[in-house]
């Protein structure tokens, strides 16, 4: 019989290295025979790929609202087709961001509120069920640190309109997250990613260790 499926997401403000450690994650699975799926959002199938792309090309202007449902829509096809079946089949789903980056962007650094998370109720609640993160490991660094890295290394990333908004945005958008932190706490692993890339898997390691691991035979 198989373990149940696991939700893991990483999360964290821009330039907090979440790319890179997918990739140790990833790498730290395979060797270990887990069976697992690796995605991110916006993102992950074909239409919200698409909604990807209207979302952070950076010709494009949008109202904070409109910002939100996109990202919500792209959420809820995601969820429904990647997601829940990788989750039924019992593999882990590693993703880059998912509810926790709307009530951190949206909701606090659109200041948006409460809309947001009333918003991503709807979208992530499929035959009555909400499909809520098993551990978001939430990777902290503040918006100097993640900026400086983002155009240090912009010939191998994305550059989008979330990257070029105001550091009173990316402020608030920390600040978004470590509310989160407390009042999701059960949810949340926070790991200073100020640190190097290798001591950062060490601590991230170490809640897959504990979520995955201690329960195999």
């Amino acid at each position: 019989m198989k373990d149940s499926g696991k939700f893991i997401v990483l999360e964290g403000p821009d330039g907090s290295g979440k790319t890179t450690q997918i990739a140790k994650i990833e790498d730290y699975l395979r060797e270990r025979g887990i069976d697992f799926v690796s995605t991110r959002e916006p993102g992950g199938v074909q239409v919200a790929e698409k909604i990807r792309s209207v979302i952070l090309d950076v010709e494009n202007d949008m109202s904070g609202l409109t910002e939100c449902l996109l990202y919500a829509a792209a959420r809820r096809e995601h969820l429904i087709q990647k997601v829940i079946p990788a989750l039924n089949e019992g593999k882990v789903v590693i993703c880059d961001r998912y509810v926790m980056s709307s009530l951190s962007y949206q909701g606090y650094g659109r200041r948006l509120g409460e809309v947001v998370l009333e918003v991503n109720k709807r979208a992530i609640d499929v035959e009555g069920k909400q499909y809520w993160a098993d551990m978001n490991i939430y990777l902290d660094v503040t918006p100097e640190i993640g900026l400086q890295r983002i155009h240090a290394k912009h010939a191998d990333r994305e550059i989008n309109r979330l990257d070029l908004e105001s550091n009173d945005f990316h402020h608030r958008v920390r600040d978004g997250y470590l509310k989160l932190e407390q009042e999701y706490a059960e949810q949340f692993k926070k790991i200073d990613a100020s640190q190097n890339e290798d001591a950062v898997f060490a601590d991230i390691k170490e809640v897959i260790d504990n979520l995955l691991l201690s329960n195999r035979v």
